[in-house]
């Protein structure tokens, strides 16, 4: 398929690592997010950071360790960037005190081309905060119904598939893009978002 779309496939994932797209964020040129908890792991990421597959100057793991639930199953599920400054996120997961928190620890590629660890166990929602980003957040309720579940197509024109979400989003004075509402209920009866 991606050879007919005229894509090459630089390499793969090997055992014992697994790692599914909704885990997945590209934030820029110098950073991406990779969620590991149910369906991705660390070993998955390690193999792309030593082949330099991410092509960022910063990985950033953040680390579903306290909850694991299959609601949340994805980075994707409980997270979403809107912008270069401009995040969604699961509000019941926000803060150390939280027992759903995500803990990131951040990998920086040195002149050797090697990525080292260059932060440890700092809660999410705080990383974002000390990186620009200004969070929008998101009930447990709207999280249970796709909320999170948005596509960015780029330059901030952003695709929900939640009216309430979407709604949320535009009256933010953080976002400044534009939104496009997507009926998509016999999608997400069955488990499926955009």
């Amino acid at each position: 398929c991606f050879q007919k779309l005229g894509i090459n496939v630089l390499g793969q994932v090997d055992q014992p690592g697994y790692l599914e797209g909704g885990d997945f964020f590209p934030a820029g040129e110098g950073l991406c997010f990779v969620g590991v908890g149910l369906r991705s792991n660390e070993e998955a990421v390690v193999q792309l950071m030593e082949k330099d597959y991410f092509g960022t100057t910063r990985v950033a793991i953040v680390k579903d360790m306290f909850e694991k639930d299959q609601d949340r199953m994805h980075l994707d599920c409980v997270f979403s960037i809107l912008s270069n400054d401009c995040v969604l996120m699961l509000e019941d997961m926000m803060g150390a005190d939280s027992p759903t928190r995500r803990l990131v620890d951040e990998y920086t590629i040195g002149d050797d081309g090697k990525y080292t660890k260059s932060k440890s166990d700092v809660e999410f929602s705080q990383y974002l905060v000390d990186g620009g980003y200004k969070i929008i957040p998101v009930t447990g309720e709207e999280q249970l119904q796709y909320a999170c579940n948005v596509v960015n197509l780029g330059g901030s024109r952003i695709l929900s598939c939640h009216a309430p979400t979407a709604r949320k989003i535009c009256k933010s004075p953080h976002f400044s893009g534009t939104m496009e509402y997507l009926e998509y209920s016999a999608i997400t009866a069955m488990y499926g978002a955009l």
